[in-house]
Formats: C-alpha cells, sequence, structure tokens
C-alpha cells in the first residue's frame, strides 16, 4: 500500500478557501428593531449609498433596488435624484426624498475596516529518503518527517450599517451591523450583501 505525502501548505491552502467562501456570505452581527413603530410593508424605498466612491455608490443602489423590485417593493436608487458624489447639505438631501416619492429611506454606510491576521502553524509532512526510506518504514522503520514554517494570512473585514427611515415620521425603525470578509467585486458583493439584509428586513415585516 502506498503513503500519501501531504504538502505543508493544504492547511493554509484550505483556510484560505475558507476565507474567500465568507467574502460571498455577509453576516449580520448586530441588529436593532423599534419595537413602538407599528408601520412597515413600505411600498416605495429610496436606497442610499454614503460612500466617496461614485462609481462604487452607483452600482451598490442599482444591486439593492434590483433586489427590493425582485420582492415586489418599488425602489428608487438614490443617484438618479441625488447625482451629487460626496456630501450634500440637508435641503438638498430632503428634496431628493420628495422627488422620489418615497415612504422610506436605507441608508447604507460603511462603518470601519478592521484587519485580521491569521497565522497556521506548521504541519509536519511525511517523508521518505528514497525508495528505501519509505520500505524501512513500511516494516516499521523511522518515519522521516520535515517541518515547515507557520504561514501568516491576512485579510480585511469590513463593517457595514443599514438603516431603514420611515420618511413621514422621520424615525428610524430598524438598524443591522454586517461584516463582510474583503470586498473585491462591488456588484456581486452588494447583490449578496443586499440578499441578507432584505432577508432580514422581510423577517421582522418592514418590506
Amino acid at each position: 500500500m502506498s503513503r500519501r505525502i501531504v504538502p505543508a501548505f493544504v492547511p493554509a491552502f484550505v483556510l484560505a478557501l475558507g476565507l474567500a467562501a465568507c467574502a460571498s456570505q455577509p453576516r449580520i452581527v448586530e441588529q436593532w428593531d423599534d419595537p413602538g413603530f407599528k408601520g412597515g410593508g413600505f411600498k416605495r424605498v429610496l436606497v442610499l449609498g454614503v460612500t466617496r466612491d461614485g462609481t462604487v455608490r452607483r452600482v451598490f443602489e442599482d444591486e439593492f433596488s434590483a433586489g427590493l423590485r425582485a420582492r415586489g417593493v418599488e425602489a428608487v436608487p438614490a443617484y438618479t435624484v441625488l447625482p451629487d458624489d460626496g456630501r450634500v447639505e440637508r435641503p438638498k438631501l430632503e428634496a431628493a426624498v420628495r422627488a422620489a416619492k418615497a415612504d422610506a429611506v436605507i441608508l447604507t454606510r460603511v462603518l470601519r475596516v478592521e484587519q485580521r491576521t491569521e497565522i497556521v502553524p506548521s504541519a509536519p509532512v511525511p517523508a521518505y529518503p528514497g525508495f528505501w526510506g519509505a520500505y524501512g518504514a513500511a516494516w516499521g522503520g523511522p518515519l522521516w518527517v520535515y517541518a515547515q514554517p507557520p504561514t501568516v494570512i491576512q485579510y480585511n473585514l469590513v463593517y457595514v450599517e443599514s438603516q431603514l427611515w420611515d420618511v413621514k415620521s422621520d424615525r428610524m425603525v430598524w438598524s443591522a451591523v454586517s461584516e463582510l470578509f474583503a470586498p473585491s467585486n462591488p456588484r456581486q458583493d452588494s447583490a449578496n450583501y443586499s440578499r441578507v439584509i432584505l432577508d432580514a428586513l422581510a423577517a421582522r415585516k418592514r418590506l
């Protein structure tokens, strides 16, 4: 029976795959719902992303709005009524909300970015000094092991907050903080994020 030699990089490779899988799976880590608010079931929502990157903002608002429409809720990407990039004054923002004819606003912003480090311990690698060594080990001879140095993997976790506001009462009725791993594809990341947020809102009958 042959012995399988396992490369030392396998544990690090497996961890990297696991981290990559997390990239497309945002996770809500904090959530708040206003118990006193009896409204909900909003019909027309203005989607507003707060970022200095105008391209990312438009992609996010489009994808989130598409997610709302797929659930039967009218949605307006904020850039269509508020094309200015960067911060705007209150009158202009209020005018944009009126222009959208929205009864609710979803406001999303990045709270912080945290760099994480994972250290994968060195993995022993079974190896033999040639065929004779393997033959000897098969009879209970010594097993030669070569240790590899630990592997260090660094990545970023991004924490994003979404707030749902009732336009009529100017009242925040729901919010959530989510954890995202290393966003790299704005369109796919936005679609995945919106799905998680909209599932949470639907569960609370806010949509």
